[in-house]
């Protein structure tokens, strides 16, 4: 019997040519090819969560980056955009990643609303911190780059923007969940809810930028959570400081908070950028901090050399909540650790040169970086990760990095 093709089949294959004729496609990429180095192997620079960083065996993969975006274009109101970026995630493997996946409506020229996959604006550059080309440094200051791990929104947002005399306002609230996975064997980080609003005003050559998010996790660490049951148990028996110490450590016990501020001056010439930002959580795994970076660069031709001094503090106590005298006092090792392990005061001072390449063949743009970083611990640890016995608590490092868009 020959098969018989159902004529909705027929139908469809029939319109597709004239389907693809109405839409329109466009397509961009972006890459960078980076190298870091520190002087140390006694500690590494990189991400909370990271198995692997930089160290002084140096990294072509910690900052490299390819990236490509297609957008389809229904009409004036509907269209679809695809990006991958394949990039060192947090379980340190160079692989790709869908990053954004987004239908956007538009229904007025300052109005539009996504669905899907995108950026959540927790911070001022989230935007384009994997895009190279688009940044000022080598990677954005980790200081506050560093505050949440969590990026990729799974939901909504919508974006308004008004112009008022000679200012531009933007705002835009967004609600969603999301998810991550880091670590060695790798974990998987489930954020069940997180809503924000970020909110701009441009004008001229100035823009201010104000933001908030808060995320509530539903995931424990395995290897926490019999310590937190234990210390819940002992709270019924009357241990002092262990149900203080048992929400310290259970990340889902209390919602992520987030506040974000930023101006930027750029007036072609005089490059500046000051950025806050604040993670408030009121537990162990990931402490209440905040962080400030300032970076001014002055352009000179093609050639733009530039500085930022960062910190990073961490706010509130530093200590378990069960009496050193206590006769649970043994229990509190697992929060003492703990605490240890997470993010501390940090300084940072960055010099660096860029080098605006002119554009040629299918390159519409590219930039040679040349960054140097000194890095200080100032308590604890400060943000260094896998740190040795031995370890002076400061580093140098040297990045080098070619950027560009096609």
């Amino acid at each position: 019997m020959r098969p018989r093709i159902p004529a909705v089949a027929l139908a469809v294959a029939a319109a597709l040519p004239s389907l693809a004729a109405a839409v329109d496609f466009s397509y961009s990429g972006f890459s960078t090819a980076a190298y870091a180095q520190t002087d140390t192997d006694l500690a590494q620079v990189g991400y909370v969560g990271q198995p692997e960083g930089i160290d002084e065996d140096g990294s072509f993969k910690a900052d490299s980056k390819l990236g490509v975006q297609v957008t389809a274009r229904f009409n004036d109101m509907f269209s679809a955009t695809v990006q991958g970026v394949a990039y060192t995630d947090l379980t340190s493997n160079w692989e790709p990643h869908l990053d954004w996946a987004y239908i956007k409506f538009q229904p007025v020229s300052n109005l539009s609303a996504r669905v899907g996959y995108m950026r959540a604006p927790t911070f001022m550059f989230s935007d384009s911190v994997f895009i190279g080309y688009a940044n000022s440094w080598i990677r954005t200051p980790m200081e506050v780059y560093n505050l949440t791990p969590v990026y990729q929104l799974r939901g909504a947002d919508l974006l308004w923007r008004q112009s008022v005399g000679a200012v531009t306002v933007s705002v835009q609230p967004y609600y969603g969940d999301s998810e991550l996975e880091a670590g060695d064997p790798a974990t998987t980080v489930d954020v069940k809810e997180w809503y924000g609003l970020a909110a701009s005003a441009e004008m001229g050559s100035f823009m201010v930028r104000a933001g908030y998010g808060r995320q509530k996790l539903d995931t424990v660490n395995a290897q926490l959570a019999g310590v937190i049951d234990q210390l819940r148990m002992l709270a019924g028996m009357g241990c002092a400081g262990c149900a203080t110490d048992a929400d310290g450590l259970d990340p889902t016990s209390s919602p992520y908070e987030y506040l974000d501020f930023g101006l930027q001056f750029d007036n072609g010439t005089n490059l500046a950028i000051v950025e806050y930002g604040k993670r408030e959580s009121g537990q162990y795994v990931a402490p209440d901090m905040h962080s400030a970076y300032a970076t001014y660069g002055h352009r000179f031709g093609p050639l733009m050399p530039y500085a930022t001094y960062a910190i990073a503090r961490r706010d509130g106590a530093n200590a378990p909540a069960i009496p050193a005298g206590s006769p649970f006092a043994a229990i509190a090792a697992a929060a003492n650790a703990t605490l240890a392990s997470t993010g501390n005061d940090q300084d940072s001072y960055t010099l660096g040169l860029r080098y605006e390449v002119p554009s040629f063949s299918i390159v519409k743009g590219a930039i040679v970086k040349l960054q140097y970083d000194h890095i200080e611990a100032k308590e604890g640890n400060g943000l260094f990760i896998n740190v040795q016995p031995g370890f002076e608590g400061e580093t140098d490092m040297i990045s080098a990095s070619f950027d560009f868009i096609f």
